[in-house]
């Protein structure tokens, strides 16, 4: 089909929603709906063959083809930062806590202390100031670190009775999130989606400006983490986490362990959903018939399904909606369909023509088809 001059131009612009999901059981295992810089990347090797007198270029033959994709969260969480080490995200983190403690004698005791990561020395803890007299010298001495002892007594202070202490050591908070960075990175393969807005230029009363017309998809089956694991933060700029990576097909997934396929040599899929009311018409530009030559036979009191497709941008396509098109018998004497159905019933010997409608909810164009359906007795 030739493209028209009048087509509708579409432009991508905005926020990126991006899903990523375990190919082998479908959960969702990361998501952003702030992805700020997406781009897809193809590459391919046109090789030459040459031949004859002065090598003549005969063909060329493509190989090594790649599709890379570039995308970053305006966004930051742990999740994300998971998926291209192939970390877990765990509970019961290790967090600082800074609390008052009320001398008993010359001791304090604190609850629950641990180590902090990375530290060699067992629970300790550091006393920051005190309410008492001696808060010039506890201040003095408050990078000291104080081990913790089994009971909760913090070892080589001494308090004085009656003052408080603010004590600051590390506890364990089932709530704060830990992401391990493992040595050896292990990039999960996922089933990615990445979906962006869609804008017309042709749109209300103005031809100059727009509105969101449908949404843009890209589903990648295979996808695999290649860019190193980042996340920048500033003063004046929000963190971000870069979820680059490059597709796979069927059997490059299989080679990593990923058997559940559709089994073709794809990378992915483009898919623009158009939005609005029936938005499944708005790239209809006909409906056909398929099949039926000079028409269609039923027996009286019998069935006939009668097969019909759209067109859409000249290819033959099956319909998602019937509800959306309309069918009507010219005879109902002696065939009859429902409104809303492909589906004829014959009730009498004889011809009847049956029609059926749809209209593009864009444009507002209709387009028919028309079938004869002849009932015979029997």
């Amino acid at each position: 089909m030739a493209v028209s001059f009048k087509k509708k131009s579409l432009f991508s612009k905005g926020i990126i929603h991006a899903e990523f999901f375990d190919p082998a059981t479908d959960n969702l295992i990361g998501y952003s709906a702030y992805v700020s810089n997406f781009g897809l990347a193809g590459s391919m090797n046109n090789g030459e063959v040459a031949a004859g007198p002065g090598s003549m270029l005969v063909m060329c033959i493509p190989d090594t083809a790649r599709l890379n994709v570039t995308a970053q969260t305006a966004d930051t969480d742990l999740n994300s930062l998971a998926l291209p080490v192939g970390g877990t995200v765990e509970g019961n983190g290790i967090i600082e806590t800074v609390i008052g403690v009320a001398a008993t004698g010359a001791s304090l005791t604190v609850s629950n202390a641990v180590s902090p990561y990375g530290g060699k020395n067992g629970a300790v803890a550091y006393v920051l100031t005190s309410s008492g007299a001696d808060k010039a010298a506890v201040e003095a001495a408050s990078g000291t670190a104080h081990a913790v002892n089994l009971d909760g007594t913090i070892a080589d202070f001494t308090a004085v009775s009656g003052n408080t202490y603010c004590v600051k050591y590390f506890v364990t908070n089932s709530s704060a999130e830990v992401l391990s960075i493992p040595a050896l990175f292990a990039p999960k393969v996922v089933r990615a989606h990445f979906a962006v807005n869609l804008y017309a230029k042709e749109g209300g009363s103005d031809v100059m400006s727009s509105s969101i017309v449908g949404i843009r998809h890209y589903y990648f089956p295979y996808y695999f983490f290649t860019a190193a694991m980042s996340e920048t933060a500033s003063q004046t700029e929000t963190g971000t986490v870069d979820l680059s990576g490059t597709c796979l097909t069927f059997e490059e997934a299989i080679e990593a362990g990923n058997c559940a396929s559709i089994g073709n040599q794809l990378y992915g899929f483009i898919v623009d959903e158009m939005i609005g009311a029936n938005s499944s018409t708005s790239k209809v530009d006909g409906i056909y018939f398929i099949g039926l030559g000079a028409g269609a036979t039923v027996v009286r009191t019998q069935t006939i399904s009668l097969p019909i497709k759209y067109s859409v941008n000249g290819v033959l396509t099956n319909i998602s909606d019937m509800s959306q098109v309309t069918f009507t018998s010219s005879d109902t004497t002696k065939a009859t369909i429902p409104a809303h159905s492909n589906v004829a019933t014959g009730v009498a010997a004889g011809n009847t023509t049956i029609t059926a409608s749809v209209t593009n909810s864009p444009t507002g164009a209709t387009y028919t088809a028309t079938c004869v359906l002849t009932v015979t007795a029997s």
